[in-house]
């Protein structure tokens, strides 16, 4: 649930099984099912501390989207209205710049990656007959295609579908034959694993790391048996569904392993 307010970056957890994150302006409510009941109850909690803190909580901007696993048999639907008048229900939400769906899906925020470069390939072909030399407008892809094709790609390019990742490929394709982008330009997937190793490291070595809280803790038999070279002494969480295997954390714990 989104929530728009103004404050200052910072995640808390509550006592009770849900989450609340804030980022800049924008606020996150996570109720899990089995706590759906407690929507109203959660969202009166948010409007108090608003209150208290002299911040305005924008029903008329907020909305609510209900995540689930669709390849499950058994699925739990939510009937009841949103809990608050003014605050809609929607199928896909923008969460930090990243259009994710209801059933996890990154469909339309690959469609919107695909088109604004379409968009930018126009802009580059004005600049190139205007004079711009092939080594500057390189230099302007990257800064106006590839970084928007690799922003937060660890977060959400594990729930791409291939034939999605082909569409992005095939954007950077069209740029190299067109001359925006050098030969040596790496693919999607190439960009990707780089960025995840980056922030990996970066999460298991440094302690002050957002993500380094989240990480399992250390395997005391990786410590006893030297079989092989392995790329972490973390523990392996146990496979829970196709779904989570795709997040990032899963993604780099097993990745190397087999």
């Amino acid at each position: 649930m989104q929530l728009p307010m103004s404050s200052q970056l910072e995640i808390c957890y509550p006592p009770s099984l849900e989450t609340l994150c804030k980022f800049a302006d924008d606020t996150y409510l996570i109720i899990p099912a089995s706590n759906q009941s407690s929507r109203h109850a959660e969202l009166l909690n948010v409007q108090n501390w608003a209150d208290q803190n002299n911040l305005s909580l924008n029903c008329n901007k907020s909305s609510e989207i209900l995540f689930t696993d669709t390849r499950r048999r058994r699925q739990r639907y939510v009937d009841e209205p949103p809990p608050r008048p003014g605050i809609a229900r929607c199928s896909t939400l923008k969460m930090l710049g990243v259009a994710i769906g209801n059933d996890f899906s990154v469909s339309q925020h690959v469609q919107q990656l695909v088109a604004s470069s379409a968009q930018t390939n126009y802009a580059l072909r004005v600049l190139r007959y205007h004079g711009l030399d092939d080594a500057a407008l390189q230099h302007v892809y990257r800064a106006t295609v590839v970084a928007p094709l690799t922003y937060a790609a660890s977060a959400w390019h594990g729930f791409a579908k291939v034939s999605e990742r082909q569409r992005i490929d095939a954007v950077i394709s069209h740029a190299r034959r067109l001359g925006y982008c050098s030969p040596d330009t790496p693919t999607f997937n190439d960009l990707c694993d780089k960025a995840d190793d980056e922030l990996f490291n970066k999460a298991v070595l440094w302690s002050n790391h957002v993500l380094h809280a989240l990480l399992p803790p250390t395997s005391a038999s990786s410590q006893r048996y030297n079989l092989r070279q392995r790329p972490h002494l973390l523990q392996l969480p146990e496979h829970t569904t196709q779904l989570s295997d795709c997040s990032f954390l899963i993604r780099m714990l097993y990745k190397d392993i087999y």
